[in-house]
């Protein structure tokens, strides 16, 4: 769990709520934030970063600061955080973070720690989100655009009946060729690498953690924490 009013992710267990690790401290409030599929380690935007910082959620600890390289920080106008929008990829490799001073979105790969910058693309407007479709061949920050995650490239963008480019931080995915759904997901997916039936409860912020890595992840779903009018 997170808040835009303290700088420590805590660990929780959904079922009953008692916290189990108390994570940070980290330099600032923490805004969006996402974990990894097995539960050890948390990524987090901060107030007044460019870039994200890196917790271990089994000691507490906090591990790395990552800085955006070669663009500068400054106030952006959405959400007042220079970084508001986080993504691990389903398969862990990248990581993806919003750059609302700039208007990009910076890729980082995640194969070693602390994760090195590989990627900048500039958007059509400033991100406040980041999410990917079901397969993750594609991302989708929160401006529109549409993104081809193999080659970095904007391919097309998001528009309504009258042919506007939309925009939004909430998305809601379905795949189904029936009167059932054969696939969903949204904006806030749980991580899945080294999942099992006896994994620890998942970090969940108090609007939801944004996308997150899912890789082989079995545990059953769980019963969510109480809903709050906080948001991060």
């Amino acid at each position: 769990m997170a808040g835009p009013h303290y700088n420590y992710l805590l660990v929780a267990d959904p079922s009953t709520y008692p916290v189990l690790q108390k994570v940070g401290s980290f330099s600032d409030v923490i805004r969006p934030f996402t974990v990894n599929g097995s539960n050890s380690l948390g990524f987090v935007n901060v107030n007044q970063l460019l870039g994200f910082e890196i917790g271990d959620l089994k000691t507490g600890k906090e591990l790395f600061e990552v800085q955006v390289k070669g663009y500068a920080s400054g106030h952006a106008l959405r959400h007042g955080c220079p970084s508001h929008g986080i993504a691990l990829t389903p398969d862990e490799k990248e990581l993806w973070l919003a750059d609302g001073v700039k208007h990009y979105v910076h890729v980082f790969d995640t194969t070693a720690m602390p994760p090195k910058q590989i990627g900048d693309i500039q958007l059509s407007d400033s991100p406040g989100w980041i999410t990917f479709d079901i397969g993750a061949k594609y991302v989708f920050p929160s401006t529109g655009d549409v993104i081809d995650r193999r080659t970095k490239r904007i391919i097309a963008a998001l528009r309504d009946e009258t042919g506007a480019q939309v925009e939004s931080e909430n998305s809601w995915k379905l795949i189904s060729t029936t009167a059932s759904p054969l696939a969903t997901g949204s904006s806030r997916e749980s991580g899945r690498t080294g999942r099992g039936p006896g994994a620890r409860a998942q970090p969940t912020s108090r609007r939801g953690a944004n996308q997150i890595g899912k890789t082989g992840r079995h545990a059953a779903p769980q019963k969510p924490p109480p809903k709050t009018n906080d948001r991060c």
